[in-house]
């Protein structure tokens, strides 16, 4: 009976595993990272244009469903003042 239900829970872990969250990872002949791909027919058109070429579905890592995150409140951004143009016949040169 023991043998059974942990044949089930892999059938069950297997099941899970398929649905999570993934990547495809390419690699070249040399098992050197190609690309990586989200659909597997980006996957295939790579593959067709690269025969040689191998793929491996990567699994993501569970993320926790609800983070909280403390915020605190800043004083606004400081900002230049506004800038008047004064007309010719008012402006003063600039000496350095």
């Amino acid at each position: 009976m023991l043998s059974m239900k942990t044949n089930l829970s892999k059938v069950k872990d297997a099941l899970i595993q398929s649905d999570a969250p993934h990547y495809f990872e390419i690699k070249n002949e040399d098992g050197e990272r190609y690309c990586h791909c989200g659909t597997m027919v980006d996957v295939n058109l790579i593959l067709d244009r690269h025969p040689t070429f191998t793929y491996e579905k990567v699994y993501l890592p569970h993320s926790p469903k609800t983070v909280n995150v403390q915020h605190t409140v800043m004083d606004p951004d400081p900002q230049l003042p506004e800038q008047k143009i004064l007309p010719e016949n008012k402006q003063q040169p600039f000496e350095v």
